[in-house]
């Protein structure tokens, strides 16, 4: 007997140490720890590692730390594609795509099942296909149509489908041609092994299947609520008994876990095993996780995942994808959220980022914001590590556009249109000028025709005195029968005036013209003149003919005639010198008498208003025609008398060739 008590004490004392090293490893997260509800019927781990945990008020996702409640709809189970988050709800199918949230209604969902690219539902009323945004039932036959659909797996070119009413294997979903049931029991989960498959009944055990044969059962726990192979082992959980496990291949039991050795409740919905081998329970005290040992974890590289990006406050998460983004430059105020779970051990986590310089210090902020960037291309990048071991590094490249007046278009449309004002400015600025000068020079055109026609009205109007004169010594040869002399005196008299004549239609005669009308005009002043006096006329014309060169008509002969009338005494002999000379592209004309010197002629001076018109008008003349005339009058002086005066001026040398 006291042996026998002994070894009862020892089993005792064995199956004590096994429940407390069992209950160190297990740890109960309930509402207390954040969770919205302690009924947890299913749980799944994203891409990023957040698990997502279905419960009878809302899913939530928990980073091992923190729990975030994504909706409050009672959730019977959760399916991922992608970064696609699908959930079946009491009423209908619940899509969150990043930022995006999708509602779609329908029956009772137990499934989600994804055959490629598409989504099949299991519902309490058959099954229902995802298509083009609509859930749309399929038609199998009328007892699949109208059963509980708790399962659905596809394995060999099979489906098999888990349902109230038995299970079943088609060839196809959708119009399917080949249909059997394969047992008729209520069949509440499935899965494969090797080439069989497994399904576990509501209350009758495990059946093992090759193709559509029922090879094996093995006796189990009653009200079986999912089966999951973690592993080498196969999971059973009880909605009233708790858990069984196991062994792979040979489908040898290995332990039970419920509240009489690990748990608080017999209620199990369902296991998961996560990245990091560790064990979480789904039942109606919440979720109780088991966590391996140290030795049997598996090594566990940080994985850092881009989670959110926020523009001017708005959610953007799209983006995120995109090789290079563009921002307009209002678009400079950026908040990117990124993330690394590690479930065991949340608070190890440390981030650093750079955003084109060097990496950041390492922290546990997890959000960077960078309000009011200028303009430019940026290339974010972003670590995490655990302990010392770190992750890739990713990468987000964005540029941010310059304002519209710095941007090249801007700035040359600024220069084309500076460059069409500035071009009317000056074309308007250029037409005013020509106006102006066109007026002016229409001005100085009529002023210059109405010299010319003063000049004209000039030439016509010979000296009455001179034609008087003229008209008289006429008269007296005439009267004393002197016929040559008279016939010489009319012949010049009416070249003279025709020259005349004929020259006021023009502006410029030759040299040679003007040097004969006024060897005409003296000579007829000799005749009938009362004063005597002689005169030359010379030429320095540098080889130049005089027919050739080219002179305002009747410019010099003003200043003879005022010579005549007014330099000379009755008793003395004058003389007139008139010479022409060509000089650096001028021809300079003089005239030389040796009178009594322009003042004291002044003086003597009696009727002076033809005189004193035509001198200012042949000044004027000269200088419209050159302003580098050199108009000079000066009193020849000898000795300190007057011995006569000379006229001088030049204008541009002109020819007819």
């Amino acid at each position: 007997m006291t042996i026998l008590k002994k070894y009862l004490l020892f089993l005792v004392l064995i199956f004590s140490a096994f429940i407390t090293n069992a209950q160190q490893n297990i740890k109960n997260i309930t509402v207390e720890n954040g969770l919205p509800s302690n009924t947890i019927f299913d749980i799944q781990q994203d891409k990023t590692g957040y698990l997502l945990i279905a419960t009878n008020k809302g899913l939530v996702k928990f980073d091992g730390d923190d729990f975030t409640q994504i909706n409050k709809l009672k959730t019977n189970v959760i399916g991922l594609k992608e970064d696609v988050i699908y959930t079946g709800t009491e009423n209908g199918l619940f899509i969150k795509n990043k930022s995006k949230e999708q509602f779609l209604p329908s029956k009772k969902i137990l499934k989600i099942f994804f055959q490629n690219e598409e989504l099949f539902l299991g519902t309490e009323e058959g099954i229902y296909h995802l298509k083009n945004n609509i859930l749309v039932s399929v038609k199998i036959n009328a007892t699949v149509d109208f059963s509980i659909i708790n399962d659905i797996i596809f394995h060999n070119n099979s489906f098999y489908i888990a349902s109230n009413k038995g299970l079943w294997q088609i060839d196809n979903l959708q119009n399917p041609r080949n249909i059997f049931r394969i047992s008729t029991k209520n069949i509440v989960s499935l899965l494969t092994f090797q080439e069989n498959v497994i399904a576990a009944t509501l209350n009758n055990g495990l059946l093992i299947i090759n193709d559509n044969l029922i090879e094996k059962e093995i006796a189990t726990l009653e009200n079986i609520s999912s089966i999951k192979k973690l592993k080498n082992e196969i999971w059973v959980t009880s909605k009233t008994n708790g858990l069984e496990v196991f062994v792979l291949p040979s489908f040898s039991f290995k332990q039970k876990i419920n509240k009489y050795n690990s748990l608080t409740t017999n209620t199990i919905y369902d296991v998961f095993k996560d990245r990091q081998n560790s064990i979480f329970i789904a039942s109606d005290q919440g979720i109780f996780s088991i966590k391996n040992d140290v030795e049997n974890q598996s090594f566990f590289k940080p994985t850092i995942y881009f989670e959110n990006l926020q523009v001017n406050h708005q959610d953007v998460d799209s983006l995120l994808t995109a090789k290079k983004v563009n921002f307009s430059n209002s678009e400079n105020n950026i908040s990117i959220t990124f993330k690394t779970v590690h479930i065991s051990n949340p608070k190890k986590v440390n981030y650093r980022y750079t955003l084109n310089n060097e990496f950041s210090p390492w922290s546990v902020n997890n959000t960077i914001q960078f309000p009011n960037l200028n303009a430019g291309n940026y290339n974010f990048q972003v670590q995490s590590k655990i302990d010392n071991d770190e992750s890739d590094i990713i990468r987000f490249a964005f540029r941010i556009d310059a304002p519209f007046y710095k941007k090249a278009w801007f700035i040359f449309a600024v220069v084309i249109s500076f460059l069409i004002i500035g071009y009317f400015y000056l074309d308007f600025y250029l037409k005013n000028i020509t106006k102006k000068h066109k007026e002016k020079l229409d001005s100085l055109k009529l002023k210059n025709r109405l010299l010319s026609l003063e000049q004209k009205a000039l030439q016509l109007q010979m000296n009455p005195h001179f034609i008087f004169n003229v008209l008289n010594g006429i008269k007296a040869l005439g009267n004393t029968n002197k016929v040559d002399e008279l016939n010489a005196t009319i012949s010049k008299f009416s070249v003279l005036l025709r020259g005349i004549l004929n020259n006021s239609r023009t502006e410029e005669i030759t040299l040679q013209e003007e040097i004969t009308l006024l060897k005409n005009y003296i000579e007829l002043e000799q005749r009938m003149s009362s004063k005597t006096f002689t005169f030359t006329i010379t030429s320095n014309l540098n080889n130049i003919d005089p027919d050739e060169i080219l002179i305002p008509t009747m410019l010099l002969q003003p200043f003879v005639e005022n010579c005549v009338q007014h330099a000379f005494q009755k008793n003395d002999l004058g003389t007139i010198q008139i010479n022409f000379d060509v000089k650096h592209s001028f021809l300079e004309c003089v005239i030389i008498d040796n009178g009594i010197g322009i003042h004291q002629s002044k003086k003597r001076k009696t009727v002076t208003d033809y005189k004193s018109v035509a001198l200012n008008v042949t000044k004027e003349r000269l200088h419209i025609v050159s302003n580098k005339s050199n108009f000079k009058i000066d009193e020849i002086i000898e000795d300190t008398k007057v011995k006569g005066t000379k006229v001088s001026f030049r204008i541009p040398l002109k020819t007819d060739y």
